[in-house]
């Protein structure tokens, strides 16, 4: 029986679909500031090639048998640059969990319950994130694969019963901006994907090829990006663009026969997304936090850090203007960059450095 601390790649990759297209799905106006309506339908090319090129750190320290971890190149350095990445890492996986809850609940009170308390909700949805972690990642993978069938399902709804409005008239021209402004909005799109950093820990326990699973998911996750914004702007045109949450106009309209007003239904189902974003962050972190504390991974560690995650989540609840702010601020770029960049092409580097001068003294 496989332990419930493995997956394969193909149920890892589904996690990350999962966890990251919730931060399309709440993707919000101010976001689209930095993004010009005719480059989000080919954003899925330099999508591509920037994560490519942003992975490559985290593929060199995952070595060709992609059986390493970063902290196994960091125990070889000292323990004190194992403790220092671990804790920078574990702040990392909280960031990217209360950014989650805020974007949901900026969400939810924006469009499904206007000028609710949503507080305990979110609280809720912690609770229940702790329980899925606990229950462990191959679980949690299993849990994914069932959730990534039912976005499919909803997004085919929505496309299908949307298609008669499209007009192609609606679409802008790409490149208006430049190449330069495309290939600024491809990396931040792939910045959003926090989860990529995750490969540098649980690369051991996934079972299959991390770097072709890797590719076949920028692909996949690029092609959904572009189809999603076309099909967006080519049906609400203008009327979307002044729209906060651009993919939920959408969905108000689709409606086949009788059947009418599903984006209840499929906004229970971004309940799910966010909730597998949650648990997975926590799991993460908590396998983090091993590593620069005396804390085991198990429930009491996801309640440890589910803690600070609220904490964020209280800062920025209902503060649309302080949230976006932060976010222009270009936070969840540097994140990215010290998470997926910085410090794994770092530590790889000091460790070969040490390595060669070990072999040079012998």
């Amino acid at each position: 029986m496989r332990d419930k601390g493995s997956v394969s790649a193909a149920q890892f990759f589904c996690v990350l679909f999962v966890s990251r297209i919730i931060a399309l799905f709440t993707f919000i106006i101010t976001d689209a500031a930095a993004y010009p309506a005719g480059d989000r339908g080919i954003v899925f090319l330099p999508f591509i090639l920037a994560g490519v090129l942003c992975a490559v750190p985290v593929l060199l320290v995952l070595g060709r048998k992609e059986d390493r971890t970063l902290f196994t190149l960091t125990e070889r350095l000292s323990p004190a640059v194992t403790k220092g990445a671990a804790l920078i890492y574990t702040a990392g996986a909280v960031w990217s969990a209360a950014v989650s809850a805020v974007r949901f609940e900026l969400f939810m009170s924006t469009v499904m319950y206007t000028e609710a308390f949503l507080t305990p909700l979110i609280a809720l949805m912690l609770g229940a994130a702790v329980l899925i972690a606990a229950r462990g990642l191959e679980p949690m993978g299993r849990m994914s694969v069932g959730v990534l069938a039912l976005i499919a399902v909803s997004l085919a709804y929505v496309g299908a019963t949307t298609a008669g409005e499209f007009e192609l008239a609606n679409l802008e021209p790409p490149l208006q901006s430049g190449v330069g402004t495309l290939l600024k909005e491809a990396f931040f799109a792939v910045a959003r994907t926090s989860e990529l950093a995750t490969m540098l820990i649980l690369a051991p326990r996934i079972h299959g090829s991390v770097k072709k699973g890797y590719l076949l998911w920028l692909a996949l996750f690029g092609l959904t990006i572009s189809a999603v914004f076309t099909v967006i702007l080519g049906v609400t045109g203008a009327y979307g663009e002044r729209q906060m949450f651009q993919l939920y106009s959408l969905t108000v309209l689709s409606r086949i026969g009788v059947i009418e007003r599903l984006d209840s239904l499929i906004c229970a189902i971004w309940v799910l997304c966010s909730l597998t974003r949650l648990a997975f962050h926590l799991y993460v972190g908590a396998l983090y936090l091993e590593k620069c504390a005396p804390v085991k991974p198990g429930a009491k560690a996801y309640i440890l850090l589910s803690l600070p995650v609220f904490g964020l989540y209280l800062l920025f609840s209902g503060k649309i203007v302080r949230f976006a702010d932060v976010l222009r601020s270009g936070a969840n770029e540097a994140v990215f960059s010290v998470l997926l960049i910085g410090i794994p092409l770092a530590v790889w580097a000091a460790e070969k450095i040490k390595y060669r001068k070990r072999r040079a003294a012998a």
